[in-house]
């Protein structure tokens, strides 16, 4: 029963971590979402851009997918990489 108790522990303690962090990035996506709508808004004033205001902010949906896209994946490559060592390493240790 206390080893139950523990992993549940464990568990809540790591879900609500996720949580957190990823409210964070939440914030995070909300900032540099205003920052590429107000400089999409930006180019189209200054050319002349009014009439295909939609195609533009398409393109700029795309870049940021392609943006967030390529970091998740450097991220998920580091994150295997540190979890290949961890195993490497409690290997050497037995």
């Amino acid at each position: 029963m206390k080893q139950r108790i523990i992993a549940f522990h464990k568990e809540f303690k790591k879900h609500t971590t996720v949580a957190i962090l990823a409210a964070f990035a939440f914030l995070i996506a909300l900032a540099w979402r205003d920052f590429f709508s107000d400089l999409v808004s930006y180019l189209i004033k200054n050319f002349g851009l009014s009439g295909e205001v939609y195609l533009y902010k398409l393109i700029s949906a795309v870049l940021i997918t392609l943006i967030a896209v390529i970091g998740i994946m450097i991220i998920s490559k580091i994150n295997i990489e540190e979890k290949q060592d961890e195993k490497e390493m409690k290997a050497k240790k037995k």
